[in-house]
């Protein structure tokens, strides 16, 4: 399935569906990197929709993770993952609990620390 049909879906309310194919698009090894970031910024739309602050979180996190490992300047891959561990930050400060607000805010920490 297309990110054009799981957006559709995303626009007609059907979260749980584009969750998984969104889900199946992330897993998918031979996607572009930036590809599996922008699922994981869908999927934390979805859960975010859905009330689910915790897995928002996470999915924020994922993408941030996915960012780190690519093979580019620490500072720019830095800059690249900061607005998506902020916003893992937000979401769990919504619905997470305490250790992944703590574990949100060493990562937004440390990425700051890459840009000076």
């Amino acid at each position: 399935m297309g990110l054009q049909e799981i957006v559709v879906m995303m626009h007609d309310g059907e979260y749980g569906r584009a969750i998984a194919s969104l889900e199946f698009q992330v897993r998918d090894q031979t996607k572009p990197a930036a590809e599996r970031v922008e699922c994981c910024g869908w999927l934390a739309e979805c859960n975010m929709r859905l009330e689910d602050h915790q897995e928002a979180g996470n999915w924020y996190l994922e993408a941030a993770r996915i960012i780190l490992s690519l093979q580019a300047d620490p500072k720019t891959r830095a800059k690249q993952a900061l607005p998506l561990c902020e916003k893992a930050l937000e979401a769990y400060e919504k619905g997470g609990d305490s250790a992944d607000v703590l574990v949100a805010a060493r990562v937004k920490q440390y990425l700051t620390g890459l840009l000076r």
